[in-house]
């Protein structure tokens, strides 16, 4: 029996397995914190081991080590890039949370957020569960997941591949995320900049009132009126921004 068989149907798993866990270990859709380890290596071994079962499940084995560590390593900058590109999906509300926390007066109301372990404003937290929460509810996660499977196609394991398509991908992706991040910040920073109007002329005509007893307070109420309302009514932009994104994940690795 040649055992060399074994030896690149093993590389081959090795490889997948690589590439899916290098993006479960960037994408914040599944966690990044220590307490999802064990089920991100879970789900990259299982489902690198699906991917391999239905693509190439030998390749050829390179001769020396270093060889196979920079297999290993083409196959993670793919994974890592995907897992990024997708994180634009969540990262987005996190960008619009820190502009309306900033105008409303909240950006020093800050707690550590459970998801990257690191420290934000209540408002970002608060829009980025609304992010996971939508994706999960809309299976957008499963769209992911395909995006992931196209890349074994676009970019054959073991085989070199066309860096240009996904750097520029990453490139509009990031910019599109910040774009959508303003637009959905937008009609709050609106009715901010109408309640900052209001306060100024109002001052003006009556110079002996006290805006600092309720100022603050009035744009806190505010703000917070306007974003719960605006949780219902910008759900379908989310939506649409969603997909968008996912459309462009996919422009990344051409089939």
């Amino acid at each position: 029996m040649d055992l060399s068989l074994f030896h690149d149907y093993a590389t081959s798993l090795f490889l997948h397995v690589t590439r899916v866990g290098a993006f479960f270990a960037v994408v914040q859709i599944f966690g990044r914190q220590a307490d999802s380890v064990i089920l991100r290596l879970v789900l990259a071994v299982s489902l690198g081991g699906v991917f391999w079962w239905v693509g190439d499940q030998q390749i050829d084995t390179p001769t020396s080590l270093f060889a196979l560590g920079v297999m290993a390593v083409r196959e993670g900058v793919v994974g890592i890039a995907l897992g990024f590109a997708l994180s634009t999906l969540t990262s987005l509300l996190v960008s619009a949370g820190e502009v309306i926390s900033m105008e409303m007066g909240f950006s020093l109301a800050r707690t550590m957020n459970p998801e990257s372990g690191v420290d934000a404003t209540v408002v970002s937290q608060l829009l980025q569960v609304l992010g996971f929460l939508l994706i999960l509810h809309f299976d957008l996660h499963h769209e992911a997941l395909r995006v992931l499977e196209q890349t074994f196609r676009a970019c054959p394991v073991g085989e070199p591949f066309d860096i240009a398509p996904i750097w520029h991908g990453l490139e509009t992706m990031v910019s599109t995320s910040v774009q959508i991040a303003l637009q959905y910040s937008v009609p709050i920073l609106g009715l901010m900049f109408l309640l900052s109007v209001g306060l100024v002329l109002l001052g003006r005509a009556v110079p002996a009132i006290n805006l600092m007893e309720f100022g603050f307070a009035l744009r806190v109420l505010l703000a917070l009126f306007a974003m719960s309302m605006f949780l219902v009514e910008g759900t379908p932009f989310l939506i649409q921004s969603f997909r968008a994104l996912l459309d462009n994940a996919r422009l990344m690795f051409p089939v």
